[in-house]
């Protein structure tokens, strides 16, 4: 009998960094990197699903970084993930190397696989920005941290923070998943931000440990985000109430965030493959390439 067995339609590979779940696409399967194919590969009904897209870019020449475009399961571009990004370099493991600059297009950020057998990957995020035009506060000027924000009639105090794309963290004194969801998509696109901002609700549990439940611009309620989580530890440090080294729980999991003499930001913690496939010829083509299946004959 004929089959169809699937050559020539392009391969795909997904990861998790605690439950926070990212499609890898190579570039030899010429997948365009583009919000259409983010939108159909992610949808989780009529796609593969994911929280987010990574397009690895063709191989950089020796000592250049390698090319990296994200985006969010939206369509909207993501300026840096760092799950994305730590997702990415073990799945380069793969073919040799730990350690690997990746450039997506804001910049270049420096990626480590410290255990592949574990999925043990770190990721440096260098400084964290806390002025109010890296973060996009309308008419503000100077650090953003406890800033008031007027929100759904009560006012919330915000520290605002630009690791690679906008965050505003607000500091609970108590879990409380319902304000998150009421409160997160209305600080995601506030008339007070120019562009919309992802945002991290922390509660401070000491002063190593934190739990954060992040509501991300493109994606919504997240299980985990490693920018979230980088944003939480650095605005609540800024405001005194952890130290240097701090665990960061989220719903899906625990990092490890530590910043150094001179205030740059590392996080570490778990990475996992999940699947690696082939996408059908109806997800590609409504991923941007009509490709279709070659027949092949086999007997059963």
């Amino acid at each position: 009998m004929t089959s169809l067995q699937g050559e020539g339609l392009p391969r795909f590979a997904k990861y998790q960094a605690m439950g926070n779940d990212y499609l890898v696409v190579d570039p030899e399967d010429a997948l365009p990197a583009a919000p259409a194919t983010a939108v159909a590969m992610c949808d989780r009904h009529f796609g593969i699903g994911a929280d987010g897209i990574v397009f690895r870019g063709p191989p950089a020449g020796a000592g250049q970084p390698m090319p990296v475009r994200l985006f969010n399961p939206d369509g909207s571009p993501c300026e840096r993930s760092a799950n994305g990004l730590r997702i990415l370099a073990l799945h380069l493991s793969r073919g040799g190397g730990t350690e690997f600059v990746l450039d997506t297009g804001f910049g270049h950020t420096s990626v480590r696989v410290l255990d592949r057998s574990a999925g043990l990957v770190s990721i440096d995020l260098g400084r964290p920005d806390f002025d109010a035009d890296a973060v996009g506060l309308v008419g503000g000027s100077g650090p953003v941290v406890d800033h008031p924000l007027p929100v759904a009639g009560r006012t919330l105090r915000v520290t605002c923070v630009h690791n690679g794309n906008p965050h505003a963290v607000v500091v609970l004194q108590a879990d409380d998943e319902s304000a998150a969801r009421e409160l997160g998509p209305l600080i995601v696109r506030h008339s007070a931000f120019r562009t919309r901002v992802n945002v991290e609700f922390a509660v401070v549990r000491d002063r190593s440990s934190l739990e954060v439940v992040v509501w991300e611009r493109g994606a919504g309620p997240v299980l985990a985000s490693g920018s979230g989580a980088c944003a939480a530890a650095a605005a609540v440090r800024r405001l005194g109430l952890v130290g240097d080294e701090v665990d960061v729980r989220m719903r899906g999991g625990a990092v490890t965030v530590s910043v150094d003499a001179g205030d740059a930001v590392r996080l570490t913690g778990p990475v996992e493959e999940v699947a690696t496939g082939r996408v059908s010829a109806g997800l590609a083509a409504r991923a941007g390439r009509p490709t279709r299946p070659v027949p092949t004959s086999s007997s059963s």
